[in-house]
C-alpha cells in the first residue's frame, strides 16, 4: 500500500506539485511557524544626534496568526548602532502593558544615547528597540486618549456642589474607545503576550540577527519568557528586571502584595529614628476610616489655576501608597505622608493627588493584554482585609467585561524547563511584582539567577547604579556564578525627618546618582489604572 501511495505521488502533474508546496508554505508562513517579513529601512523620523549611527524601519507582520486573514500590522524598529560591534545584540522590550519606547523625536532618542552610554554593558552591542503592536509609533496605535478625559478617570470637578457620576462617564469612554477601534478593523483578539512574542522573534529575523540578549522591565519580562518559551532558539541569554511570570494570575495577588511592601516598610520603620512608632496600624486606620468617609481635597491656587476638588477614599489612598513604592526615593518619604495624613494634615496628600502627569499609555492595548490574561471572576478578594474595596474598586474589574463584552477564555502558561542563562532582578520593595515572583520563574531556568536589591521598588536598572553592575557582571560570564560586590553594601531606606519644607515638592527629589532610563518605568502604573493623572498627548 505504501507502494502504492509513493507511485501515486511522483506521477501528480509537476505543476500541481508545485501549487501544492507553495500553500504549504503560505500556510506555515500565515501560522507564523517560518513567518519573518522583509524589514524596510526607512529615514529617521527624528533628527540623528552628532556622530551617531542609528538605523530606523518597519516590520509588517500578521495581526492575527491565528486567523486566516491578510490583515498585516506595522511594527515601528530602532537600532543603535555602537561605534564597533563587539558583543551580541540587545533587544528592550517595554512595560505597561501598553507604554511607549520613547522614540518619537531627538529628544526621546538623545535620552536612549545617555542610558546606552551609562551602561557599559550596552557598549559595543546593537541595541533593537521596539515599539509593540498597539504602541507607541507601530500601527495602529490603541490609544483612548481622545475619549478619555483625565478629570473623569481623577474624579476631579471644578465645584465642590458638583454631583458626577464619574463611574458612567469612564464606563461610557471606555465603550467608545473600544467602539471607534473595532469600527477601524482592529481586532482586538490579536493584541496579547503570545502575538507579541512572535512578533519579536520576527523582528529579529528580518533584522538577520542569529542571537541577541533579550531585556526586559516589568510586563516586558513576561514577554521576554514568553519569547523564551517559545522562540528560545534566538537567545543566548536573557535579563529580567521587575518578573512577572507566565503563570502568574496577577490581578488575584495585588492585596497581598501591597501587604507584603508595607509590612516590610513598617519593620525597617521601626529600626529608624525618623519613623513613627506603629506605622502599620496608623495606615490601616487611615484607610478604614477614608473609606468610611471619604475626605474633600481641594488643589493648591498656585499659577492662578482654577480650583479642582476631589474626594478621596481608602481605596484612592492605598492606590497612591501602591504608586509610591515603585520608586526608591518616594519610599523615603511615605511614613512622613501616613503620619501627615493620620494626623489629619492633609495637604501633602493633596500636593500629590493633583500633581500633573503626562505620561502616555496606550490603554487599549493595556486592556487587551491584561483582560484577555487574567481570570477576573474571582475578583475582589472575598476575604475582609483592610485593602479588599481596593482591590474591587479596581479597573479591570468593570472595564474588561466591556472590553470584551463576549468574554475570553484564559489559560495560564506552563513554563517550559530552559537553559538559557537569565539574570532576575528585583527591589525588595516592589509592590506589583513582588520577589518571590522572580524565584517563581527562576524555577525553570537552571541557569537563572536571582538577585534582590535592598531598598529598592520597581525597575532595578533604573533605580541604583549596582542594578547595571550586576548586569554587566552577569554578561561578562551569563553561566557564571554573580560575584557583584556592590549588592552585600544596598542599604534600607534613608526616612526622611518631619521637615515641613519637604512637602513644598510633591514628589520627591530623586539622587543623582541614579541612572535612569529614558521615561522608564517611573509612573505608578502597571498592570491595573486607577489613574490619578491621566493626562494623555493627543
Amino acid at each position: 500500500m505504501h507502494a502504492s501511495f509513493r507511485r501515486a505521488f511522483i506521477s501528480l502533474d509537476r505543476v500541481l506539485f508545485f501549487k501544492l508546496a507553495s500553500a504549504v508554505f503560505l500556510f506555515c508562513a500565515w501560522s507564523g511557524d517560518i513567518h519573518a517579513g522583509e524589514f524596510k529601512k526607512t529615514n529617521c523620523w527624528f533628527e540623528i544626534p552628532r556622530d551617531r549611527g542609528m538605523t530606523c524601519g518597519t516590520l509588517n507582520v500578521p495581526e492575527n496568526r491565528k486567523k486566516a486573514s491578510e490583515t498585516e500590522i506595522t511594527l515601528s524598529v530602532v537600532v543603535f548602532e555602537p561605534d564597533r560591534e563587539r558583543h551580541e545584540p540587545i533587544v528592550f522590550l517595554t512595560g505597561g502593558p501598553g507604554q511607549p519606547t520613547d522614540i518619537g523625536d531627538r529628544e526621546d532618542i538623545e535620552a536612549w544615547w545617555q542610558f546606552i552610554s551609562d551602561q557599559n554593558w550596552m557598549i559595543g552591542r546593537r541595541v533593537v528597540v521596539v515599539d509593540q503592536r498597539g504602541i507607541g509609533k507601530s500601527i495602529p496605535r490603541l490609544s483612548c486618549s481622545r475619549y478619555f478625559k483625565a478629570d473623569h478617570w481623577n474624579s476631579i470637578s471644578l465645584s465642590v456642589d458638583a454631583e458626577i457620576s464619574f463611574d458612567k462617564l469612564m464606563r461610557d469612554e471606555v465603550v467608545a474607545c473600544r467602539s471607534a477601534l473595532i469600527a477601524k478593523g482592529i481586532d482586538l483578539f490579536a493584541y496579547n503576550t503570545a502575538e507579541n512574542a512572535a512578533d519579536v522573534n520576527d523582528v529579529r529575523k528580518a533584522l538577520g540577527i542569529k542571537k541577541w540578549v533579550l531585556y526586559g522591565v516589568s510586563y516586558g519580562t513576561r514577554l521576554a519568557l514568553e519569547v523564551m518559551n517559545e522562540h528560545p532558539e534566538g537567545i543566548s541569554a536573557s535579563i529580567l528586571d521587575s518578573v512577572l511570570p507566565l503563570d502568574i494570575d496577577y490581578l488575584k495577588e495585588d492585596g497581598r502584595n501591597l501587604d507584603r511592601s508595607l509590612r516590610l516598610l513598617e519593620r525597617d520603620c521601626q529600626k529608624s529614628k525618623n519613623c513613627m512608632r506603629g506605622l502599620g496600624d496608623a495606615l490601616r486606620a487611615i484607610v478604614k476610616q477614608l473609606d468610611k468617609q471619604p475626605v474633600l481635597l481641594r488643589s493648591d491656587d498656585r499659577d492662578n489655576a482654577l480650583a479642582q476638588y476631589r474626594y478621596v477614599s481608602g481605596a484612592d489612598f492605598l492606590e497612591l501608597i501602591f504608586g509610591l513604592l515603585y520608586d526608591r526615593y518616594a519610599i523615603e518619604d511615605l511614613p512622613k505622608l501616613v503620619e501627615k495624613t493620620y494626623e489629619n494634615d492633609f495637604r501633602p496628600l493633596a500636593d500629590m493627588i493633583f500633581e500633573h502627569d503626562d505620561t502616555e499609555i496606550a490603554q487599549g492595548m493595556d486592556f487587551s493584554v491584561t483582560c484577555s490574561e487574567t481570570n477576573r471572576s474571582d475578583l475582589p478578594d472575598k476575604r475582609l482585609e483592610y485593602w479588599t474595596k481596593w482591590i474591587g474598586e479596581a479597573d479591570y474589574t468593570w472595564v474588561c467585561p466591556l472590553w470584551f463584552p463576549e468574554g475570553t477564555t484564559v489559560s495560564q502558561k506552563h513554563p517550559r524547563r530552559l537553559d538559557i542563562p537569565t539574570l532576575l532582578l528585583s527591589g525588595e520593595y516592589d509592590p506589583a511584582t513582588p520577589t518571590h515572583w522572580a524565584y517563581r520563574a527562576a524555577k525553570s531556568l537552571p541557569f537563572g539567577q536571582v538577585v534582590v536589591l535592598r531598598g529598592i521598588g520597581h525597575d532595578v536598572i533604573d533605580s541604583d547604579p549596582c542594578g547595571s553592575e550586576v548586569v554587566a557582571d552577569f554578561l561578562a560570564n551569563p553561566r557564571r556564578k554573580l560575584k557583584t560586590g556592590c549588592i552585600g553594601r544596598m542599604q534600607a531606606p534613608r526616612f526622611t525627618a518631619a521637615a515641613e519644607e519637604q512637602w513644598q515638592r510633591p514628589v520627591p527629589q530623586r539622587a543623582a546618582a541614579a541612572i535612569r532610563s529614558p521615561k522608564q518605568m517611573r509612573s505608578p502604573f502597571r498592570f491595573r489604572h486607577r489613574f490619578f493623572n491621566i493626562a494623555q498627548k493627543h
